[in-house]
């Protein structure tokens, strides 16, 4: 071995170089490098280039929608929305096997997937024309269908989002659809249940999921609350009696040329869509497709299992002390919402349904079988219903605005809307019942409740009018005279309160509120029994204002035709009102706006044939007056030489 001393020796002997410092910039690693770019013709064939951007294969991305693994599906999924929302591809050859594969995700495995593939079907039906889509729709729903009655629970979850996007989209083909897709909600939260040869069902309760069963069953109804709600508008766009005014004329006479009129109006080719069949779920052992004899029928099978279900899932959310006035949860305010509102909306299918049956055996059936069971489950000494709204203050602001959000889904702190749709729904339940006697103090309670609401508009922001106005109108003008005697007290009190805050401008004039409360005080006014029993001098200030309304700088067609009908009528105190606002009518006849009319001439001669009615007790000084502040402010020829000729 080698000593250390030799060691030291050796490496003395060896040669050492100085230290020196590299220059500045000279001790760093240079990375450039140049490559070319390596193009496979076949490549060439599956992609192009444009604006800097490759645009996808279409057809091995439908391919890659397949793959079977979930990464490949959800990389397919984000290049073709990003594709659709950037216009890069036609989808008009592939549309079938696209609207499969995308629709087809909705049963996917991974939640992600799921959701994505969601945001795509956005992104095609936002691109497509509802045209383009009608033939590929019935794909759609039948995965659609699928997720809601699939045996995972997320999948379910997930399939009330896809039908969100639908309603939110295509809302015309879901109504078109419906017959299929509303019978699957029963079958989201509750089971058939077999008594003998009836059936009936039961609320399920979903054991060990992240979500609880209240807030389960609030997405469903709320779901089916939107397509009741589609499927009432859609009825009331399409009903006959708006079908008919839209085929009004104006025919311009000219002797020189041959006049062609039609005797018959022209055959409607609308599609019809069968709606109590969309009411008819699949229980027991009858088939989903099985055709039944009646309407009336399906209505009633659909409702006989409804009903229950929606007052099982409100007992079991409302406060049991019910001897006092108590708080809602934001959870039962939100179920109390819900549930009324599907029963608002079942109410106006059953109207629509015997408007045009003309009959009412499905609206005498349906009060003969819920109203007391309504009355008692909905109606109880807690009325009227508020919310709790403590905000509690250790809290954080994101923890703050979550719980004030819930409040708002509520309804608020007075729960208004909720209140206000109990007591129409007891109006419906029982108008010309033979029960009505029995439920006279609670009939008090609703009187009082509305007359305060009407009083207090201003300090209360309504989110929906139309509940109200549907109140007013059915307690006021709709109701036999029978109820009135029972309580003419309070409703004498509820007319005035109606009309001053009509006076004062209380109803919003965009919610088309005000027209409506116009047309019931004329419908009111226009009936002679109604208006002995009301009083006749409890409308003077509202006769004596009406022509008031001509002086604003727009007003609704219907307000106008409203007016017509006490101006035909002959009610003295409005001609006479009117009588004295003509000077002021012609100043600002050029400058109104009639909303709702076919054009500005057609609005306007609803205003003047107005003074058709009147007396028109004029001197022939003030006449000529008259003609001469018509030639002075209306610059229109038309309406001049109508207005003249009226005036005549």
């Amino acid at each position: 071995m080698v000593s250390h001393k030799k060691k030291l020796r050796s490496e003395k002997a060896k040669v050492k170089l100085k230290a020196t410092k590299l220059p500045k910039g000279l001790n760093v690693t240079k990375t450039e490098f140049k490559v070319r770019k390596i193009t496979i013709r076949e490549q060439l064939k599956e992609s192009q280039y444009a604006d800097g951007e490759r645009q996808i294969n279409l057809k091995e991305t439908i391919s890659r929608l397949k793959h079977h693994s979930s990464n490949a599906r959800a990389d397919a999924l984000r290049n073709l929305r990003e594709a659709l929302i950037a216009k890069r591809i036609n989808v008009t050859g592939y549309m079938h096997s696209l609207v499969q594969s995308v629709s087809a995700i909705a049963l996917d495995v991974d939640k992600d997937t799921r959701r994505d593939s969601f945001k795509v079907l956005k992104c095609l039906l936002t691109s497509l024309t509802l045209e383009e889509v009608e033939p590929f729709f019935h794909i759609i729903s039948s995965y659609l269908r699928c997720a809601m009655t699939h045996i995972q629970p997320m999948i379910q979850e997930d399939s009330l989002l896809m039908l969100d996007v639908l309603l939110e989209n295509v809302p015309k083909l879901v109504v078109t659809h419906s017959v299929k897709i509303i019978r699957n909600f029963l079958e989201m939260i509750s089971r058939v249940r077999k008594e003998g040869e009836q059936t009936s069902r039961t609320l399920t309760i979903r054991l060990g999921q992240k979500q609880t069963t209240i807030k389960w069953r609030t997405k469903v109804l709320e779901r089916l609350r939107q397509m009741l709600a589609t499927l009432v508008e859609h009825k009331r766009s399409t009903s006959s009696v708006e079908i008919v005014n839209n085929f009004v004329k104006n025919v311009t006479f000219n002797p020189n040329a041959p006049q062609h009129y039609n005797l018959k109006r022209p055959f409607l080719g609308l599609i019809k869509i069968d709606l109590m069949a969309a009411l008819r779920p699949s229980l027991g052992n009858n088939n989903a497709d099985a055709v039944e004899t009646l309407e009336e029928e399906r209505l009633r099978e659909y409702v006989n299992h409804l009903l229950p279900l929606l007052v099982e899932s409100w007992i079991e959310v409302r406060p049991q002390d019910q001897k006092a006035t108590v708080t809602l949860a934001s959870e039962a305010a939100q179920t109390l919402k819900i549930v009324l509102e599907i029963l608002q909306n079942l109410w106006m299918l059953i109207e629509l349904h015997e408007k045009t049956e003309r009959n009412s055996q499905l609206s005498m059936w349906f009060r003969q079988q819920y109203a007391e069971t309504f009355a008692n489950s909905f109606l109880t000494d807690g009325f009227p219903y508020q919310q709790n709204c403590e905000a509690d203050t250790d809290l954080s602001k994101k923890s703050q605005k979550k719980q004030q959000k819930l409040l708002n889904l509520g309804g608020g702190q007075l729960c208004l809307e909720q209140n206000i749709c109990v007591t129409y729904l007891m109006c419906q339940f029982f108008k010309s019942h033979s029960l009505m006697d029995s439920q006279t103090e609670r009939f008090d309670t609703l009187l009082k409740y509305l007359e305060e609401v009407v009083s207090n508009l201003k300090a209360h922001q309504l989110q929906n009018y139309q509940t109200l106005t549907k109140s007013l109108r059915i307690c006021l003008l709709e109701n036999d005279e029978h109820f009135l005697q029972l309580h003419k007290t309070a409703m004498h009190t509820l007319l005035t309160n109606t009309m001053e805050a009509f006076l004062h401008n209380t109803f919003p004039a965009k919610t088309n509120s005000e027209t409506e409360v116009l047309t019931l005080i004329c419908g009111i006014v226009r009936s002679p029994s109604l208006r002995r029993n009301y009083g006749e001098d409890s409308f003077d200030g509202f006769l004596k204002y009406l022509p008031q309304l001509l002086l604003k700088q727009s007003i609704q067609v219907s307000t106008v035709i409203a007016m017509s009908s006490l101006a035909k009528q002959k009610n003295s105190l409005f001609l006479q009102a009117l009588d004295n606002t003509i000077e002021s009518v012609i100043e600002n006849l050029q400058k109104l706006q009639v909303s709702g009319a076919p054009n500005a001439f057609e609005g306007k001669k609803h205003i003047m044939n107005l003074y058709y009615w009147t007396e028109k007790n004029f001197t022939a000084d003030y006449k000529e007056q008259l003609h001469e502040n018509i030639d002075k402010h209306i610059t229109d020829k038309r309406i001049v030489s109508y207005f003249k000729y009226i005036l005549s």
